[in-house]
């Protein structure tokens, strides 16, 4: 099966193939970037196809999710689950509330498992978040994302740890940040 789409999509442009590969929720950024890097797209060129690619479903997803779960809600098995996470999302809200915008933006700039674009705009939209700031914050963390991995795919991170004194310094300001809003989680 994986063989016949990867021929389906063989005669497309590479710069196509990465952009509607970010799009994807599990692939988005984390594989498009290296992905097109090997297709041997020029650095910046794919940085812009797989960042705008990937910024393509974060609109709708904002718009669209609500009407689909109120759809959703009107069958009592779905109802009741939606109904519960959306507590829950609610409960949750007022304590971040402070830091949402900031949180969102640092959510989905890590490019790991379970973060990213689509992800980030459910947290938006399950926060309550105005449809505008959340696509300027999911926005940042794309644009953040997409430079961290393509600087990951071009070995920028190894050079960093070949030099002892910038990796202490950068392994420094990491641990800063991490000390300083794991303080401001618990206040």
């Amino acid at each position: 099966m994986a063989e016949k789409i990867v021929e389906m999509v063989t005669f497309l442009p590479p710069e196509i193939r990465v952009f509607f590969l970010s799009m994807v929720p599990i692939t988005e950024l984390r594989v498009a970037v290296p992905l097109g890097l090997a297709l041997g797209i020029d650095p910046v060129t794919n940085y812009l196809y797989c960042v705008a690619g990937n910024l393509v479903p974060v609109l709708p997803i904002l718009l669209f999710l609500n009407p689909v779960l109120k759809f959703m809600s009107r069958f009592p098995p779905l109802g009741r689950l939606i109904g519960r996470i959306l507590k829950s999302a609610e409960e949750k809200r007022r304590k971040y509330e402070k830091f949402e915008t900031a949180a969102l933006v640092a959510f989905v700039a890590v490019p790991a498992p379970g973060t990213g674009a689509w992800t980030g705009s459910l947290l938006a939209f399950l926060s309550r978040m105005a449809v505008p700031r959340a696509f300027l914050a999911v926005s940042a963390g794309v644009l953040i994302a997409g430079l961290v991995v393509t600087l990951l795919s071009l070995g920028a991170i190894q050079l960093l740890a070949r030099n002892l004194v910038y990796g202490l310094v950068f392994l420094a300001v990491i641990l800063v940040l991490w000390f300083l809003l794991g303080r401001k989680r618990k206040q």
